[in-house]
């Protein structure tokens, strides 16, 4: 008996000894966690700095000599770039981060063929991905320092008013109309007559891509949307589809892109453990996890593609 009493003892000893090595890995991965979600707090806020200096010695070092007001700017300012330019070089990251995500509708346009306008087309960065691809392509803009811009790269741009320029071009005389966070900038009336006028523009076949922020995730809202001043209102993806489809284009789907980085998401817990209604908490946990995620820390952006019926 003396025997199995100590053998029992040590299998509790055993026991607590596990249970106390369980909870000393586990707070070491919770104080893990936690220093690496502050150390990527720490390099994203460094990552913002390092931008936002970058994009104003970028707009300092291209000033072209303009004295007094800008076009958008306080009178006596003495950068000759206007708000939105500068605005622009900040909130949306470098001109390669930018080619990085346009790239990716370039093959889109493939088969329906130039010429491409570019609604919107700010840097430049989409017609200078089309040249290429030898795509051809020019860009309409408000903006009188992105079109200048656009010009010093030797790319088509051109000052004009979008809608203006839609109602002026031949009809079907168009491949494909593209535009990305534009349609943000909007009254939502006038989304109907700007498909209105794409699918007049458009020869059969032609394609139009639609970039905009996307509203059905929360951090869009508190992260991202609000800053630019002259964001109008989000466009939810069903009330842009419905703009087209109404105008008469088949939507044919779309594009989410832009998912924030796994350290800002809500994280699942790993390992199942063997007790299964352990197990089963864990489960209902992560399926509550990943429909968080989508609602709050989902897809920044999304992307309609239509195309007008042959």
């Amino acid at each position: 008996m003396g025997f199995r009493r100590f053998l029992a003892r040590a299998a509790l000893v055993d026991e607590e000894r596990d249970r106390r090595n369980e909870q000393v890995a586990a707070a070491e991965a919770r104080l893990a966690a936690r220093q690496e979600r502050e150390m990527h707090a720490l390099r994203e806020e460094i990552s913002r700095i390092m931008r936002d200096n970058a994009a104003i010695l970028r707009l300092l070092s291209a000033d072209d000599g303009r004295s007094g007001p800008t076009e958008q700017g306080p009178v006596g300012s003495t950068v000759g770039r206007s708000r939105r330019s500068l605005f622009t070089e900040i909130e949306r990251g470098s001109r390669e981060e930018v080619m990085g995500k346009v790239e990716t509708y370039l093959p889109l346009f493939a088969m329906a063929g130039g010429p491409v306008v570019d609604l919107g087309c700010g840097r430049g960065e989409f017609l200078e991905l089309a040249r290429r691809e030898s795509l051809e392509a020019y860009g309409i803009d408000s903006d009188r320092d992105s079109v200048e811009g656009c010009r010093a790269l030797g790319l088509d741009a051109r000052q004009e008013d979008l809608f203006e320029h839609l109602a002026s071009v031949a009809e079907g005389s168009l491949g494909g109309v593209f535009s990305a966070q534009v349609v943000e900038h909007l009254p939502a009336e006038r989304l109907p007559e700007l498909f209105g006028l794409a699918w007049r523009a458009l020869r059969p076949e032609g394609l139009v891509v639609i970039e905009t922020p996307n509203p059905a995730t929360f951090a869009t809202h508190v992260q991202s949307f609000w800053r630019d001043p002259t964001h109008v209102r989000p466009v939810p993806a069903a009330a842009l589809g419905f703009a087209a489809r109404t105008a008469g284009l088949v939507v044919e789907g779309v594009r989410f892109s832009s998912l924030p980085p796994d350290e800002d998401r809500l994280q699942p817990i790993y390992g199942p453990p063997a007790d299964p209604e352990a197990r089963r908490i864990v489960e209902a946990f992560n399926a509550m996890t990943q429909r968080l995620n989508e609602l709050l820390y989902g897809y920044q952006d999304y992307t309609l593609v239509a195309r007008k019926p042959a």
